[in-house]
């Protein structure tokens, strides 16, 4: 298996994010697709997501899709010092998560499963 390392491209919203993996993969650039929270699910559940996408391309494509990016004129929404910045932030939380945080993940769990029974009903 070759080894490959992958490049952050952008963070973006929903509507962009179609428009840019279009983009890239009529050039083709393969891309990785990740998104935010739960947002994968809700993109099945109800067709769209308020959570924000990134894209990591490989690390010989990165250039190209950097330079197709610029044609669309989009702003980039992280800098990669920021990007580091706010890794270091989430960090910091990390270390002092209360409670209530993990009550909010539960509750986002149970969201989830909330929604995956109501298809499951709504196919069978």
């Amino acid at each position: 298996m070759p080894d490959f390392k992958l490049q952050h491209l952008i963070t973006t919203g929903v509507r962009e994010a179609e428009m840019i993996e279009a983009l890239l993969n009529e050039n083709n650039i393969e891309v990785i697709v990740r998104h935010d929270e739960f947002g994968g699910y809700s993109m099945i559940y109800m067709g769209y997501s308020a959570y924000n996408i990134e894209f990591y391309v490989v690390d010989k494509d990165y250039e190209q899709a950097r330079e197709l990016l610029n044609s669309l004129n989009l702003e980039r929404d992280n800098q990669d010092d920021e990007v580091v910045e706010i890794s270091e932030e989430l960090d910091k939380r990390e270390e002092g998560k209360s409670i209530s945080s993990y009550l909010a993940q539960i509750a986002k769990i149970i969201i989830i499963l909330y929604l995956l029974f109501n298809l499951i009903a709504l196919i069978f």
